[in-house]
């Protein structure tokens, strides 16, 4: 009975332990899942917090951004709100490649039809000076270059034998006179007397003959002084007319002759430019139209010129008409022998539609434009007039205040996109 006992009373105890020993090994299991999965959550959780952009606090280095300076300091300094700086950067970067170009408005203005001519400048007079006499020269009295007026004295040739003679020939002229009126006195005395028969025929025939003789010998001595005084007036070499000295050709000590070209004196007021025109255009000119002169020598002056002479004989060989343009220059900057380009004012538009020339594209006889609006081109085709320098007039195609493309026009295409240069 006691072993029975004592064994029944310890079963109970063994299921007890042996209970708790099963409840304290699933619980130590289903902690260890627990743990493990709150780690799976927190790994994924990091992995989700790692990827690139879902961090709230990123921030956009600008200055490492391959935008224009101008889109850089809008985002520093928030004229660009930053929830739009993203969508800023994506458009800037669709239309980054887009080409560059320049645009401008069509306007009207006013426009002058020119006949483009090209000649050389002429002085209006171009006059030699001549020695009249042979003798050796003295003295230079002007050099080229020189301004000089009407008679001024240019040289000085050697006058000692010219002046021994022309001072005898005085001498010699005024006997002459003092004998001539000698005996036109006695000649009117004696045919007074005759008259009244005082005096014999004879006497009378001698002093009329004497008289004529005298007078002859008088007029004979004054038209030797006066060839002397016209010799020795040549000693001097004058200019005939006002200008300037653009030659001289002789020496002091020089032995000039009769007719030896001495000095070249010129008129620059005004100037004449002699240009060929075609046949076919010279109807269109009249004396008195506006002409324009310039030169490559003298880049950025314009001088004002007139049609002065309209040749009416056309050259058979050439085609064209001979006509003289006058142009006066106080500056005195253009001169004789410059060649210069005339252009002749024949016609003129006002307030007409123009564009810059640099805007057409010539493609197979045909004009076109590319034409502007909302960030693409389109190419256009249009009708031209008149040019003027960098202006040329459009007569169809364009209306006023348009865009067109004036630089970049190479780099283009119709319908493409491009970037306008602020």
């Amino acid at each position: 009975m006691h072993n029975i006992r004592k064994s029944g009373f310890r079963l109970p105890a063994l299921v007890f332990a042996a209970f708790l020993l099963i409840l304290l090994a699933g619980n130590c299991g289903s902690k260890g899942d627990s743990h493990s999965g709150k780690g799976e959550m927190a790994k994924k959780a990091d992995s989700k917090a790692g990827e690139p952009g879902q961090k709230k606090d990123e921030k956009i280095d600008v200055e490492k951004m391959d935008i224009p300076e101008r889109m850089k300091k809008a985002i520093k300094s928030g004229r660009i709100p930053p929830e739009r700086v993203k969508e800023m950067l994506q458009r800037y970067k669709e239309g980054g490649n887009a080409p560059l170009v320049e645009i401008e408005r069509v306007s009207h203005k006013s426009l002058n039809s020119y006949l483009v001519l090209n000649g050389t400048v002429e002085p209006e007079k171009s006059v030699k000076v001549y020695s009249r006499l042979t003798a050796y020269v003295n003295q230079l009295k002007a050099e080229e270059g020189d301004f000089v007026k009407k008679d001024s004295v240019l040289a000085l040739l050697d006058d000692t034998e010219i002046n021994i003679a022309y001072q005898q020939a005085r001498i010699q002229l005024k006997q002459a006179e003092f004998t001539y009126n000698d005996q036109e006195e006695i000649f009117k005395r004696n045919k007074e007397l005759k008259k009244t028969d005082l005096i014999s025929e004879q006497d009378y025939q001698t002093s009329k003959a004497n008289f004529n003789n005298a007078r002859l010998e008088y007029e004979n001595k004054r038209e030797s002084f006066k060839n002397l005084e016209l010799q020795l007036s040549y000693t001097r070499l004058t200019s005939p007319v006002e200008g300037y000295i653009t030659e001289r050709l002789i020496e002091v000590g020089d032995n000039v002759t009769n007719n030896q070209h001495a000095y070249t004196v010129e008129d620059f007021n005004p100037l004449r430019i002699k240009v060929h025109v075609p046949s076919s255009d010279v109807i269109q000119l009249k004396e008195g139209m506006k002409a324009e002169v310039t030169s490559e020598i003298l880049k950025g002056h314009v001088f004002a010129g007139a049609v002065k002479l309209i040749n009416p004989r056309i050259d058979v060989q050439s085609g064209t008409v001979k006509v003289t343009v006058e142009v006066t220059d106080s500056t005195l900057k253009l001169k004789p022998g410059m060649f210069v380009e005339v252009k002749i004012v024949i016609g003129e538009k006002k307030d007409t539609l123009v564009i810059p020339r640099k805007s057409v594209i010539y493609k197979r006889d045909k004009v076109y434009v590319f034409v502007f609006k909302r960030g693409t081109v389109s190419q256009r085709e249009i009708k031209i007039g008149i040019t003027e320098e960098d202006q040329i007039e459009v007569l169809e195609g364009l209306k006023d205040d348009e865009a067109i493309v004036v630089v970049g026009v190479e780099s283009i295409k119709d319908e493409m996109k491009v970037r306008v240069a602020r």
